[in-house]
């Protein structure tokens, strides 16, 4: 009878254990990683064509403590799209559109004019938002969940990860990792 006991003691245990760990601590590891694993995935705000690096060219995430990556562009050119969502916000003082995908992500794409879309209206992936109003855009992406920026090129689809990478290469600030960043943690 003793043994009975020991065992039902034991098992009551793991019982009880398993609850805490399926209710507590599966919930916390899951917001551990990032944008809850959604399906983040931008393409380049602008075709390849019209990029240029004559000044700087591709400038990575973190330098000069800035929130995103700067692409240097031909003035007038069409700014597409990094991925489909809501236009949250239009700050016109600063030519920049966001876009919410999801309720925890805002994508910012800075350097805009002549917008084709305004607050409230949906966007796929791809459309003209407007066009460049000076030689540059500047793509960030904010995580609402964990209220911090992440470096873009971590979301990039693979074509857009070997164009910024290939403009890295002939960029003022070449470098081996875009997204290094002595202040963020990933």
């Amino acid at each position: 009878m003793k043994n009975t006991a020991i065992i039902f003691v034991f098992i009551g245990l793991i019982f009880i254990g398993s609850i805490i760990f399926g209710f507590i601590y599966l919930p916390k590891m899951a917001d551990a990683n990032g944008i809850d694993n959604q399906d983040i995935v931008l393409s380049m705000p602008v075709d390849s064509t019209l990029m240029r690096y004559f000044k700087d060219g591709v400038i990575p995430f973190c330098i000069n403590n800035s929130n995103g990556i700067d692409i240097q562009v031909k003035e007038g050119a069409p700014i597409l799209a990094p991925i489909s969502g809501i236009i949250s916000h239009v700050y016109t003082d600063t030519n920049r559109v966001v876009i919410q995908p999801t309720s925890k992500v805002l994508v910012h794409v800075r350097g805009v004019v002549d917008l084709n879309y305004k607050e409230g209206d949906y966007i796929m992936k791809g459309d003209i938002l407007g066009y460049a109003g000076s030689e540059d855009i500047f793509l960030i992406l904010e995580n609402l969940k964990n209220e911090r920026y992440e470096c873009p090129f971590l979301y990039m689809d693979d074509s857009a990860k070997n164009i910024i990478t290939e403009g890295l290469k002939v960029s003022t600030y070449s470098t081996e990792n875009i997204c290094d960043c002595p202040s963020i943690d990933y």
